[in-house]
């Protein structure tokens, strides 16, 4: 047993020295948020940036035999309105800054194995014969021959100017920008105007809009400085090239927002809505505090407030109505936070109206039951690895907060069997210590259960080590169930029975088979899973062929993938069976208590739904996701996110 546990240990210490993508750790927290270095389960979250170089080949296979096209101005769509670079950033984060770098320096982790070296974007050489357009047209269409994806096949339009003014940015700063205001206002405003209009009080009549999105778009800066000259060359002749670059600087600005800019203004739009009281002579809502909180890309821009008026209403006007701005309403209640759906105004829809419902509170749990339950059964040599997802919910009134429970200082509200024998236990959506608790042989939830269906979720994952080639899982529930999904892992020479459940149908998830069991009648209180045919450690993995003393590597077009350790298979799978997750859970609005204790939680939370939505954005990449199955999923997730990341600014503030 000492050799075995040894040998688990091995399976998780991770070295970097074996993947050059991991050895940049500071772009490895921006993905992660964390550099988990020993557990399995959160090294799948890390394995994520290898799986998006192998997507980045598979579709560079895809279009490699295809040229890249020529900068050609009439396939640029000119942006709607001045892109938001602070929209742009997390997009840059995921798709760009591997090769580019964070910083926009082209040291990206990716960065040593092109070809070419990449663009760099800190460098205002680097752009200063490229318009916007030039940069969009790249980034749509791609240069194949340098290994640039044309990113058009996981980004809209929209998206890749918002990306485009965000690495536009990372060449210059707010106080050159500051500095060069001040030298365009005493020396071109009088006739460009204030904010480059054209509309100065000496302008004459046919002076060039820099405004105009679409002329602004396709001129470069050296072709803004050519201008300048040549129709008045003795302004600004006294002034050294630093001078005149960043006043052409503080021109382009009037054409993005840059990230430091406040991207937040007020405009026409109206939010109006009611807070209602859900418990059956609950409290009364009048009075309360509304909050109204505006989010650019998960990121806080504005936060308004109001109380709910003597007819339970409340309304908030003069909103900003860009698209990218999305906003969250929420109503605080007996400690507990309460919200509305996710916002956003549409160009034709400058009014939205929404509802916040709101409860008494309960330490009863009579009224809880499990929606939905999901098991994920995956053998590996020598060990099992379990994933179970549970949504819990209310069928009362009331939300219910919880009891005491002797040893767990916060009341808890739900528990959850761990086998006996289980190892390695995590939690995707909370921290064992924080949200979630563990006594014994159970996992207790801290988090209050609004009613209604679906409104708590729990996924957790654990190891069973297989000291034969059979074995028995058995887990009971302690909440009726109403339906249950039990996926096991296809493979030679395994057998599974599960008494009262029967085969569905095979689920084919990235070129793994999985058996969909379903149960005959009622979901069982205990259920029991019977494996035959398992391997031990060192033996050969079934799906590679690789043991514990094999030897695999990988290359793909003429990206060199770092050749994999003998227990890399192994571990792999973690990222395949996330997969699955993103398959069979959807997101589930959690309501959430307010205090400080929370926030550990809420960011672990928030760095587990950005990794889901990476996988999710590179399944889409390489056609395993049909547009709508993607836009669907990506909404649900974005959504889940932006609440996770409202109740952080709730708990900050």
């Amino acid at each position: 047993m000492l050799r075995r546990q040894r040998w688990l240990r091995r399976i998780y210490n991770y070295p970097e020295k074996f993947c050059p993508i991991l050895q940049c750790q500071d772009v490895v927290r921006n993905f992660s948020g964390k550099l988990y270095r020993r557990n399995l389960f959160y090294l799948s979250g890390l394995l994520l940036l290898v799986c998006g170089l192998v997507t980045t080949t598979a579709v560079f296979r895809v279009y490699a035999q295809e040229p890249s096209p020529e900068f050609d101005l009439s396939q640029v769509t000119p942006p709607g309105s001045p892109p938001l670079a602070l929209a742009g950033q997390a997009i840059y984060s995921e798709s760009c800054a591997p090769c580019h770098g964070v910083e926009g320096n082209g040291d990206g982790p990716t960065a040593a194995q092109l070809p070419d070296p990449p663009t760099v974007f800190a460098d205002p050489d680097a752009v200063w014969e490229r318009s916007p357009a030039q940069l969009f047209h790249t980034t749509k269409f791609g240069r194949i021959e340098k290994l640039m994806p044309p990113w058009q096949n996981r980004l809209d339009d929209t998206q890749i100017w918002q990306a485009v003014a965000y690495a536009w940015s990372l060449h210059t700063n707010q106080a050159e920008l500051d500095a060069g205001a001040a030298l365009y206002a005493q020396s071109c405003a009088i006739c460009h105007g204030p904010q480059g209009a054209g509309d100065g009080p000496e302008a004459p009549v046919d002076l060039v809009d820099f405004t105009d999105l679409t002329y602004a778009m396709a001129r470069s800066q050296v072709d803004w400085l050519n201008g300048w000259q040549s129709a008045h060359g003795e302004l600004g002749a006294d002034w050294s090239p630093d001078q005149q670059r960043i006043v052409l600087e503080t021109i382009r600005s009037f054409t993005y927002t840059p990230p430091w800019t406040a991207a937040y203004r007020a405009g026409t739009g109206v939010i109006t809505g009611t807070v209602t009281q859900g418990t059956p002579d609950g409290g009364a809502v009048v009075g309360l505090t509304v909050t109204l909180q505006a989010y650019v890309d998960f990121t806080p821009v504005k936060v308004l407030t109001t109380t709910v008026d003597s007819g339970n209403a409340f309304a908030f006007t003069e909103l900003d109505t860009k698209a990218e701005i999305a906003y969250f309403v929420t109503v605080m209640f007996a400690n507990i936070q309460y919200s509305s759906p996710n916002l956003a105004f549409a160009p034709d829809q400058p009014q939205l109206q929404t509802e916040v419902t709101v409860y008494e509170t309960t330490d009863d749990p009579a009224d809880l039951y499990l929606d939905q339950v999901h098991w994920i059964i995956d053998p590996r040599p020598g060990a099992i690895a379990v994933f179970e997802v549970y949504t819990f919910g209310n069928r009362g009134d009331r939300t219910v907060v919880g009891k005491a429970v002797a040893g767990i200082e916060t009341p808890v509200t739900v528990a959850l069997p761990v086998p006996p024998n289980a190892q390695e236990l995590a939690m995707e959506n909370g921290i064992l210590g924080g949200r979630f608790q563990q006594l014994d042989n159970l996992v207790y939830d801290t988090t209050p259960i609004v009613p209604g269906p679906g409104t708590d979720q729990v996924i957790m994952r654990y190891l069973i080590l297989n000291e034969g080639e059979s074995l028995d899982l058995v887990q009971s529930l302690r909440y009726p169930a109403e339906q249950m999904n039990l996926l096991v892992t296809e493979l030679p020479q395994l057998q599974a029975e599960i008494p009262g459940f029967s085969i569905n149908r095979t689920e084919t998830i990235q070129g793994q088979n999985y058996q969909l069991w379903q149960p005959d009648g009622a979901v069982p209180a205990e259920i029991t899973v019977r494996l035959s045919g398992l391997a031990l450690a060192g033996d050969a993995d079934p799906r590679t062929g690789q043991g514990n003393a094999g030897q695999a590597g990988a290359t793909a077009a003429s990206v060199a993938v770092p050749a994999l350790e003998p227990w890399m298979p192994w571990v792999s799978g973690g990222v395949v069976l996330l997969g699955l997750l993103g398959v069979i859970v959807w997101s589930v609005q959690q309501q959430r208590l307010g205090g400080k204790d929370r926030l550990s939680d809420l960011r672990a939370q928030r760095d587990a739904l950005i990794q889901r939505i990476a996988q999710l954005d590179d399944r889409h990449a390489i056609h395993e996701l049909e547009d709508a199955s993607w836009q669907r999923e990506r909404a649900q997730l974005k959504a889940q996110l932006l609440s996770v990341t409202s109740q952080m600014a709730s708990l900050s503030s």
